[in-house]
């Protein structure tokens, strides 16, 4: 009993240290300033739209609508809209350079939720739903405590005189924000494993395969060079899911702390030369910065200092950051509570003024506003139509002809072949596509067929491969798979057929 008592009193002493034990900020520091300065970049690019995006001057899309609860959210005029948006950049500006923290951390959260809820078929994405509650956490933490305007004015009403530092000392707090930020990145990753588990072409490799070859986020030349290679992406496909599933319980102590987040380092490296994602990638990487200890911050400065006296840099060394860092902070403190709202207000102000300006609907212009123009009759037509047909041929997205077959793939792809070869040809197919009749006929080099198979493919199925051995009394010489769906030909590869015992030296030479 007493045995027992003592592990309970372990356990609860082990997780009050884990959630509750002081620390300098440093790690939800980083995270501020990452997050806020990438949804500053790109939020703004939606700054010239948003009379259009958010508005009832526009065509806003609240998530709401879409479950039925109309008017769950009120959409402001144009005005409002704007002036709102330009708050919201503003705040995250705050935030990023840590003026008036907690402030900046509530309006950014409340605002950025508002405009990603009114739009969403473009605002509402997933690096946008993770980013709430990453400024959730942080109105939440004593972010601003350190690398922060604000610390710079602690530190000014104390009469210390003393610039931004990279190794700036700071109060301590209690540290479960940081934790729950930590426990959220951990828990996004395994719920994305165990929704890619009730996925079964994600282990096939198909799934990967039809990722990289659409252009939906941004062009990928490198992910469409990769699909001509299924069974590697099978072997990264299991490599994902088993790092998203170990993530949460391994990523606590140094090595595998170093381990998890070098692989997601490089697995979200790959989503954006493979995949076009450039936002996502970039906010979990600024998440990562959640990790960020006292150690590995002397650790790093130690290491910054020893390559700025190797180069002999340090007669340099951050001088003008910290001029503007310290500049910025003697500015903010001289405005004071009074200058920050007056300042808000003003540049609010100029913010709606200039966008009034651009009349992005010509109700200002000569010609009066804007009208909709009347579309071509057979773009009407062509839109309108309600014809599903699917050609035979755009049903096939590959046809692969190996002798080696591994999880289901051929990974040898090869024109040339010795006769009794036992061969794989595989079709892979596009879903979605009904029941379909496919043949596999070999023709020789004047189109004579020399062989027929065939087989029923059900609608559920993406790929089908063909055994088939070449016959030793084939002739050697070029010929022809053809490749038939429900009676139509659809593709057809060349092979050669070599001798299977070449004849020896002296019998070529006449000898």
């Amino acid at each position: 009993m007493e045995q027992t008592t003592r592990e309970s009193r372990s356990f609860k002493s082990q997780c009050g240290e884990f959630f509750f034990r002081k620390e300098i900020p440093y790690g939800m520091a980083a995270v501020r300033i990452a997050i806020s300065g990438l949804m500053l970049c790109v939020m703004g690019t939606r700054w010239p739209h948003v009379r259009e995006l958010f508005s009832t001057d526009g065509a806003p899309a609240p998530i709401a609508d879409n479950y039925g609860f109309y008017n769950f959210l009120p959409v402001l005029p144009g005005t409002w809209a704007v002036a709102l948006y330009t708050l919201m950049l503003l705040l995250m500006f705050t935030l990023m350079v840590g003026w008036k923290t907690r402030i900046s951390a509530v309006g950014v959260l409340t605002l950025f939720t508002y405009f990603t809820l009114l739009d969403s078929l473009s605002t509402l994405t997933k690096y946008s739903a993770i980013t709430t509650h990453v400024f959730f956490l942080l109105s939440l933490s004593a972010c601003g405590e350190v690398w922060s305007v604000d610390r710079f004015q602690k530190l000014k009403r104390q009469g210390i005189s003393k610039s931004l530092r990279f190794l700036s000392t700071a109060p301590k707090h209690e540290i479960w924000p940081q934790r729950l930020l930590q426990m959220f990145i951990g828990i996004v990753y395994l719920g994305a494993a165990v929704t890619k588990m009730h996925t079964a072409p994600y282990f096939t490799g198909d799934q990967m395969r039809f990722w990289l070859l659409t252009n939906v986020n941004n062009s990928n030349p490198i992910g469409e060079a990769m699909s001509e290679f299924p069974a590697m992406l099978v072997v990264f496909s299991y490599v994902a899911i088993i790092w998203e599933i170990l993530f949460v319980f391994l990523v606590w102590r140094r090595f595998g702390r170093w381990a998890m987040l070098g692989l997601g380092a490089v697995f979200h490296a790959m989503t954006t030369i493979t995949l076009g994602l450039y936002v996502f990638p970039v906010v979990c990487f600024s998440i990562y910065f959640s990790f960020l200890t006292t150690e590995d911050v002397i650790w790093w400065r130690a290491k910054f200092l020893r390559l700025t006296d190797k180069l002999h840099l340090s007669r340099f060394q951050l001088r003008v950051p910290r001029k503007l860092t310290t500049g910025l902070a003697y500015g903010a403190t001289s405005l004071g509570d009074r200058g920050f709202v007056v300042a808000m207000s003003v540049l609010v102000c100029g913010a709606v003024v200039l966008e009034r300006s651009m009349d992005v609907y010509g109700q200002r212009s000569a010609s009066g506003p804007y009208e909709l123009q009347v579309m071509n009759e057979s773009t009407v037509t062509r839109m309108r139509s309600t014809d599903t047909t699917i050609r035979e041929q755009d049903k096939l997205l590959s046809f692969d002809i190996g002798e080696y077959l591994i999880g289901g793939l051929v990974t040898d792809y090869r024109k040339s072949f010795k006769q009794g070869t036992h061969l794989y040809l595989q079709a892979n197919l596009i879903p979605p596509h009904g029941d379909l009749y496919m043949e596999c006929n070999l023709h020789d080099e004047e189109g004579r067929l020399v062989e027929r198979t065939g087989s029923i493919v059900t609608r559920n199925q993406l790929r089908y491969t063909f055994c088939y051995d070449l016959p030793i009394s084939l002739e050697p010489g070029n010929y022809q798979f053809v490749l038939r769906s429900n009676s139509k030909q659809i593709a057809t590869k060349t092979i050669s057929v070599l001798p299977l015992h070449s004849r020896p030296k002296t019998e070529l030479l006449g000898n």
